[in-house]
């Protein structure tokens, strides 16, 4: 990594997490926010919320400075342990160069975030070297009454610093869309190769598609030198998933990635007879001859239920499952 991973401190009942809105206003759904709030509250947790929460100036929740001063406010406040994004939009990349990086190195917390957060997810384990969790939005996440499931397991991974190991039975399992040559050599001998025993393993570093490629090029893209890039999209065509995987590989990001973990790729592919032919025709076309193994999982992503992902914490893809070897907190 471009710097030292840093895990946050862990959460404990009675502690003080903010609510935010660093994208998209959130409004118009007040309601499933305010469920997401009681949540937190029946958790055991006492809850603040930013000044720009129910804004709207367009298409962000209040003006850009009043999303930084929420964040950067958070972020100075040491009674705030965890700070959690109400939902995703369309701005958050505008927040990028406005963030104090420094302020965020000194107060390490759990940052919890998906979708258009994770730019600044991204930019924060780039810059600081901050592991935050990639889970769903408070708005579709603690306050969707789908979340029965994952809402438990995001609770876990605050709480507790242990390992948690192979993702829940529910998250279903992981399967290869394209084998890299030591799997490829492990089946023609008509037996698994080392590299199959032993799995894959390497940060978890990634996001939503649509979103954190736009990081390219910029001082802000993660380094994912030994990572597993993980990546989940939303309506995108089988030529936007080529054209992003290709930009990866010229780009020189893919150059020392162990693999690629796609995740659930909500209304992608409906230019194909089927998404796992969209998805074979993406990633054969954009890698070519690239020695990358590429998987896909159901698991993560725009979907209900959403697991939750500690980004920059080391995990393993073995036996058709996602093992987390390391916890997200300390």
């Amino acid at each position: 990594m471009a710097v030292g991973v840093v895990k946050p401190p862990r959460l404990r009942r009675g502690d003080l997490v903010g609510v935010v809105a660093p994208s998209g206003p959130v409004d118009a759904r007040r309601e499933a926010v305010e469920a997401g709030i009681r949540r937190l509250e029946a958790y055991g947790f006492r809850v603040r919320t930013g000044e720009a929460l129910w804004a709207r100036e367009g298409v962000r929740a209040g003006a850009r400075e009043t999303q930084l001063a929420d964040l950067h406010a958070m972020w100075a406040d040491p009674e705030v342990k965890a700070i959690f994004c109400a939902t995703g939009g369309v701005t958050a990349i505008t927040l990028v160069d406005g963030l104090d990086y420094d302020l965020i190195a000194q107060n390490p917390k759990p940052f919890i975030g998906m979708s258009d957060i994770t730019l600044l997810q991204a930019a924060m384990l780039r810059r600081t070297g901050l592991v935050s969790l990639h889970a769903s939005g408070l708005a579709d996440g603690l306050g969707s009454p789908d979340a029965e499931l994952e809402a438990p397991y995001l609770l876990r991974l605050l709480t507790n610093p242990d390992p948690p190991g192979p993702l829940p039975d529910w998250a279903g399992e992981v399967r290869p869309v394209r084998p890299g040559r030591a799997e490829s050599a492990g089946h023609d001998r008509g037996g698994a190769s080392g590299r199959q025993d032993s799995g894959v393993r390497g940060r978890l570093v990634g996001g939503c598609c649509n979103c954190v490629l736009h990081l390219l090029g910029t001082s802000y893209w993660p380094d994912t030198e030994g990572a597993i890039l993980f990546l989940e999209g939303v309506n995108l065509l089988t030529s936007a998933v080529l054209r992003g995987l290709a930009q990866l590989r010229l780009a020189g990001a893919l150059d020392g990635v162990k693999a690629i973990l796609f995740g659930h790729m909500e209304g992608c592919f409906r230019d194909r007879p089927s998404p796992l032919e969209g998805m074979a025709l993406a990633v054969t076309e954009a890698l070519g001859d690239l020695d990358l193994p590429v998987y896909q999982t159901e698991a993560f992503g725009h979907c209900v239920p959403n697991v939750t992902l500690p980004i920059g914490a080391v995990a393993c893809i073995r036996d058709g499952r996602l093992v987390l070897e390391e916890g997200a907190v300390v």
